[in-house]
């Protein structure tokens, strides 16, 4: 959500440009619009973990650090890529 909220606001300001191809032309179409599908995506995410966590814990514990590791790495490529 951090991230979501960032990166509207700074988005909105003129700061940065969204560097997700996916996520970059509903950012430059409304920074609304953006919040919305990220925030219904991280919604749909979480209860989908939250559901299946009670048949699989483990497997949910290791998605979510997979997921997480994967995401810092993305990041932070793009984030250099862009410097």
């Amino acid at each position: 959500m951090l991230d979501l909220v960032s990166t509207a606001v700074m988005h909105a300001n003129g700061q940065i440009v969204e560097l997700n191809p996916v996520m970059r032309p509903m950012i430059d179409h409304s920074e609304w619009l953006f919040a919305v599908v990220k925030g219904v995506t991280l919604v749909i995410a979480w209860a989908t973990l939250a559901w299946y966590c009670k048949y699989n814990r483990e497997f949910v514990r290791k998605v979510c650090l997979l997921g997480s590791l994967a995401y810092v790495l993305i990041w932070s490529s793009w984030f250099l890529a862009a410097r």
